[in-house]
């Protein structure tokens, strides 16, 4: 069963549902992450470019949108096979940030729980009256849920090396603090990365709504103290700061996709009344937003007037 996808939506469901035991072909990938479920059963996947993976009974796969793959079933005869669509401009952060892109099938404990859950987002989408928005929250907490239930296999810990063991932080100044496009977190206490991780994977989701860095320390079970010394150990920054300087980053990224739009409509869009906004705005990039608008207007404007020829 699929829901109809809103652009707005940082996180939206695509689709969910099961199927017995049977092959899946897709050499042209699918449109949005998809997270497979083996119940009493499993398969393997053939995958372009990485070659054959195994997924067994009890045990969640998370692939990629656009990567050509079939599936082929181990049985016949009593398996099921769960799927999630996951689409959202915060789906690759949020999924890569819990660590369920992982790269390889994850066993679940307490797969039951999961799968549950996963058929309940079924049953509400099938009876309508929930908004795109608490769809989206529900997607969130199912992540959530799918996180704790593969960390004791080591969500965050030495087998994350490389692209999985980053947090996807695109936002200008924390990124400075590290090398790359995205941001290693270090440290001893396994505990204390995943709150910080959860705390990321919030604001990530959440920068357009009325949130509060204190409701993010409730939300990951910190007191504001404790997750700002985390912020400043890993990152140079309170949380707060990092938090601002995401929703920064979004509304600059939303002003190049939407040239012709407002500061107040940018404003708006990351949760920012308009005033403060601007002055944070040139704090962080030397210039307010609207001079920003002028120029690109102008340089469009020359552009048109004067092509270049080949």
């Amino acid at each position: 069963m699929t829901g109809q996808p809103d652009a707005r939506m940082p996180l939206y469901l695509y689709g969910v549902g099961t199927q017995e035991e049977k092959g899946l072909h897709r050499p042209g990938g699918f449109p949005v992450y998809q997270l497979f479920l083996a119940r009493d059963g499993g398969g393997q996947f053939n995958i372009s470019g990485r070659g054959t993976i195994v997924m067994g009974t009890g045990q969640l796969f998370a692939l990629e949108p656009g990567i050509a793959h079939e599936y082929i079933a181990h049985t016949r005869t009593g398996g099921e096979l769960g799927f999630i669509g996951i689409g959202g401009e915060s789906a690759n952060s949020v999924l890569r940030a819990t660590g369920i892109m992982c790269g390889k099938p994850c066993t679940l404990t307490g797969f039951d729980l999961i799968w549950s859950q996963m058929t309940e987002l079924w049953k509400v989408l099938d009876q309508g009256g929930v908004s795109m928005w608490q769809m989206s929250t529900l997607i969130y907490q199912l992540i959530l849920e799918i996180a704790q239930a593969i960390a004791p296999a080591g969500s965050v810990s030495s087998e994350r090396q490389g692209n999985t063991g980053q947090l996807s932080v695109r936002t200008g100044s924390p990124a400075r603090e590290s090398s790359g496009s995205g941001s290693h977190v270090h440290g001893n206490s396994e505990a204390g990365l995943e709150g910080l991780n959860r705390a990321i994977v919030l604001m990530q989701a959440h920068y357009q709504d009325d949130l509060l860095f204190k409701h993010i320390a409730e939300a990951v079970g910190y007191s504001v103290q404790h997750l700002n010394r985390l912020f400043h150990q890993h990152y140079g920054v309170t949380g707060h700061q990092y938090m601002q300087r995401w929703r920064l980053q979004k509304g600059l990224d939303w002003l190049n996709e939407h040239p012709e739009a407002s500061v107040k409509e940018a404003a708006e869009n990351v949760g920012m009344e308009v005033n403060y906004f601007i002055r944070m705005f040139k704090r962080e990039f030397g210039e307010t937003p609207g001079k920003g608008i002028k120029l690109r207007n102008q340089l469009r404007l020359e552009q048109n007037l004067h092509p270049r020829h080949k």
